[in-house]
């Protein structure tokens, strides 16, 4: 590199080199600055918080290519199972949601009482025993997920999911962790396992069967005789933990990707696993090809399949999806009342999600055709009239299962594949 052409054409490539790598992590840069100015812009990357996105490439059908990294998530590996059914984090594992979850228990007034081992829930973390399947327990065993601050929107043929620890600027919504005042709480807590009916209350503990058969109202009920801060697993709150998963797996095949769960052989209630099959199988476990066996997310055991799972928040009425982000203004209800309309979404028929319309109120089926390997690989299945969703699918479903949204009942369908599970949103 001799020669000032020479000299000028190196730093003329690096130059560009710096600015496209600065681009790349979100930071606006002109075409004509000096190296001081790049120096600043670098600085700048620096000092923001991290921000892990992705885009889906509606048009794409395999589950994997449609699906970009953007900003920090850009060169990541991907989490999943791999051919042997053995789990790899990824580049993932020291990134706050993946890192700060942690399975626990938590009393009925809303307080983690102790942090379980995250190898063997039987143990608290201090290795001595744990109440987690102790129905005396005046409390349940709960994954513990730290604040997400989330951008969802649809825009040129993608839709677009970007994370953040903090909020970011006014685009960014914590809806999963804001308590009825308003206030964001450090926390939400998932059910570690599939709901039960234990002496009138609707709990999340290990070595129990499923509950089913209930309504809505009932199951509601069971939920707040916890306390009244209990309810049950919100719309809000699946479509967080979900965004996340594909965000994790770089796929919108979870099945695949995470465990296909008990998704076959089931025809009754008899036929649920009892909870608790993988309390030592830490903080994500599945089978790629197995469908009689559970799976687990974020400590979160069958998160899909095995059994329908009941849903605050969201409802479907004549063909509008309709949404109440959280329970500021009197919580939730079945009839959506003080709900808002998600948009106007072409409402698909039955089939196969092929594109999703992707708000700041989640992911909604706006186009069919695909199938249980291919685009989404979830199934939708919706009717007219005033609907809650059932979510995840259950054990005769098949490849359906996943981010499985079915809108096509009232809250007061009952039947042996249909139940809840406890949630709290609001920790004091």
């Amino acid at each position: 590199m001799g020669t000032t052409a020479e000299k000028l054409a190196y730093l003329s490539a690096t130059k560009n080199a710096i600015r496209q790598a600065i681009i790349a992590k979100g930071v606006e840069v002109g075409e004509s600055v000096t190296f001081r100015e790049y120096a600043e812009k670098i600085s700048q990357i620096e000092e923001r918080p991290k921000l892990y996105g992705y885009r889906v490439k509606q048009s794409e059908s395999n589950p994997s290519d449609r699906v970009e990294y953007l900003l920090d998530a850009v060169g990541m590996a991907p989490a999943g199972l791999n051919t042997s059914d053995v789990f790899s984090i990824g580049s993932w594992g020291d990134v706050w949601f993946v890192k700060d979850n942690f399975p626990c228990m938590v009393t009925s007034d809303g307080a983690v009482d102790y942090k379980l081992d995250k190898t063997n829930h039987t143990l608290k973390e201090d290795g001595t025993a744990s109440d987690v399947a102790n129905t005396a327990y005046n409390g349940n065993a709960m994954s513990a997920i730290p604040t997400v601050w989330v951008k969802r929107y649809t825009e040129g043929g993608y839709r677009y999911f970007i994370a953040c620890k903090t909020q970011y600027d006014e685009t960014f919504k914590a809806y999963a962790h804001t308590r009825p005042n308003g206030t964001i709480s450090p926390y939400m807590y998932m059910p570690m396992y599939k709901g039960s009916l234990v002496s009138g209350k609707l709990r999340s503990l290990s070595g129990q069967r499923p509950q089913s058969s209930t309504t809505g109202t009932q199951e509601l009920t069971y939920a707040k005789a916890n306390g009244d801060r209990w309810g049950l697993r919100t719309w809000m709150a699946d479509e967080l933990v979900t965004d996340l998963l594909v965000l994790l797996g770089k796929s919108t095949n979870l099945q695949l990707t995470f465990g296909q769960g008990h998704s076959s052989g089931g025809s009754s209630a008899s036929d649920f696993l009892d909870t608790g099959t993988l309390n030592s199988a830490g903080q994500f476990a599945g089978k790629r090809s197995n469908t009689t066996s559970q799976v687990k997310t974020f400590y979160i055991e069958g998160l899909w399949a095995e059994r329908w799972d009941r849903q605050e928040g969201m409802v479907f009425n004549n063909g509008v999806y309709y949404v109440k982000p959280t329970p500021e203004n009197g919580g939730y209800n079945f009839d959506g009342t003080g709900y808002t309309s998600a948009g106007t979404i072409a409402v698909p028929s039955n089939g196969f999600v092929k594109e999703f319309t992707q708000n700041e109120y989640g992911a909604f089926p706006s186009v069919t055709g695909g199938s249980e390997t291919t685009y989404e690989c979830d199934y939708f299945y919706q009717a007219s009239g005033l609907r809650v969703p059932l979510r995840g699918g259950n054990c005769n479903n098949g490849g359906n299962c996943g981010r499985y949204v079915y809108v096509d009942y009232a809250v007061s369908y009952a039947y042996w594949s249909v139940g809840a599970s406890p949630f709290l949103q609001n920790p004091s």
